[in-house]
């Protein structure tokens, strides 16, 4: 069996991007997949291939809410257990892991969440000087927290609402750099906002 660094696992339910260029080969990949997930990109799916068996596609039965959740944490901690000096990762946008990780840290086991594939690159770049990124702020803070967008795709909606003539990408990317940054989280599949002063 292959000597990993890392064990990084994926709550395909909540995130679907898996943007390989970030994996390293010495990292081992868990894809959770929940049993109503019926579907996957064939280009992922190919995209994957070349890892051979450090990528393992999961597929889990049972249904509720946050039942992946419990998954995930079976895995990690069944590694954790057999690899103790390892780092793990679970990518998901959910902070209901947090109280996990909290855990294991106490625990002397490196373990942490992250919200985007960019924060395994060796220095994360994100683009605060975006002007978009303070107007969306500035606009998100002047309503009402109970009016806010509680979900990501009608978060995303008021994004593009704001950023009018520019790409797909550049809206994903100003999502992806609030959930970095800690500015939006997801609790429960709903969005919580921790705007700055």
């Amino acid at each position: 069996m292959p000597d990993y660094n890392e064990y990084l696992y994926i709550d395909y339910e909540n995130v679907q991007d898996v943007n390989v260029r970030f994996i390293n080969k010495t990292t081992k990949v868990k894809i959770i997949v929940g049993q109503d997930q019926k579907k996957f990109p064939a280009d992922l799916v190919m995209k994957t291939q070349p890892f051979g068996e450090a990528v393992e596609w999961i597929k889990v039965e049972g249904k509720g809410k946050n039942a992946l959740d419990f998954f995930i944490a079976f895995y990690l901690g069944k590694d954790a257990s057999l690899y103790k000096d390892k780092k793990f990762i679970i990518y998901s946008k959910d902070s209901g892991y947090d109280p996990l990780i909290e855990h294991l840290n106490s625990k002397k086991i490196n373990a942490k969440r992250i919200v985007s594939f960019k924060e395994l690159a060796p220095t994360p770049q994100i683009k605060t000087e975006d002007p978009y990124f303070t107007k969306v702020i500035d606009d998100l803070r002047n309503i009402l927290s109970a009016s806010r967008p509680k979900k990501r795709k009608t978060l995303m909606g008021f994004i593009s609402a704001h950023m009018n003539g520019s790409t797909q990408t550049e809206k994903d990317r100003l999502l992806e750099d609030f959930f970095i940054k800690k500015i939006v989280f997801e609790e429960n599949g709903n969005i919580k906002y921790n705007l700055p002063k």
